[in-house]
């Protein structure tokens, strides 16, 4: 097993606290933020979703690629920026997303509340779990995470092709083992976002006002594999 910390050694108990705080923190702002999608989704699904819009968005390959290309362009041009960016910057990012997500997640309007409800709770104790194993283990994570995130790239590229060519798209028990195997690489992204957040927290030492907003940045990464998360969970288990 090794040591995460990257050098840092004899962190002390003010050092711990300031993590817990930074952690909870993160979890607060990503909770906030899950309220923004939940609004978005109902208030997009209800008062603006029609089959049209609903085919554009999510039967378009090219509407697709461009949605996937932009959430990892804003991710990669937030983080290469977050030194330099405002807090209320990294907020509006965050919140931005959300509601993007929210947009995506809007058909779950027209799905029954209960097994929505179901899938939801599924994924606050698979994703809680994974964060806590995330936060405990001393075991570096590190490798496992980049496979996982190469492996859940794959997945990702082969469902848009699958839109473009439908004759290659995973069916029956095929489909079950195709999210199954993505469940477990962003199973494995959580567990790994959760223990680089506290690897960023060490190496930031007393910066509050980076490690601020690292924490809302980190708040918008794990919204993310949450929704990625619930959707997959919805795929294997929500049928109506």
């Amino acid at each position: 097993m090794n040591d995460f910390r990257n050098g840092v050694i004899g962190a002390n108990a003010d050092t711990e606290l300031g993590l817990k705080s930074f952690m909870l923190g993160t979890y607060r702002w990503m909770a906030l933020a899950m309220g923004v999608t939940a609004t978005t989704a109902y208030l997009f699904g209800t008062y603006v979703l029609t089959p049209e819009i609903a085919q554009m968005l999510f039967g378009n390959v090219i509407v697709a690629l461009m949605i996937v290309g932009g959430i990892i362009f804003a991710f990669s041009a937030v983080g290469k920026k977050l030194p330099t960016m405002s807090m209320g910057g990294v907020l509006t990012f965050l919140f931005a997303m959300a509601a993007a997500l929210g947009v995506l997640a809007s058909t779950l309007v027209y799905r029954d509340p209960a097994i929505v409800a179901k899938i939801f709770f599924m994924t606050v104790a698979l994703f809680g779990g994974l964060s806590m194993f995330g936060y405990t283990t001393k075991t570096d994570l590190t490798p496992y995470f980049k496979f996982a995130a190469i492996g859940f790239m794959v997945f990702v590229g082969y469902m848009l092709l699958s839109m473009a060519i439908p004759a290659i798209a995973p069916t029956g028990m095929m489909q079950t083992i195709v999210f199954a195997v993505a469940l477990l690489f962003i199973s494995v992204i959580v567990a790994g976002e959760t223990q680089m957040l506290k690897r960023v927290y060490y190496s930031l030492g007393n910066d509050g006002e980076m490690i601020n907003k690292f924490s809302a940045y980190g708040a918008a990464l794990l919204l993310l594999s949450f929704y990625n998360m619930f959707q997959l969970l919805m795929a294997l288990f929500g049928r109506d």
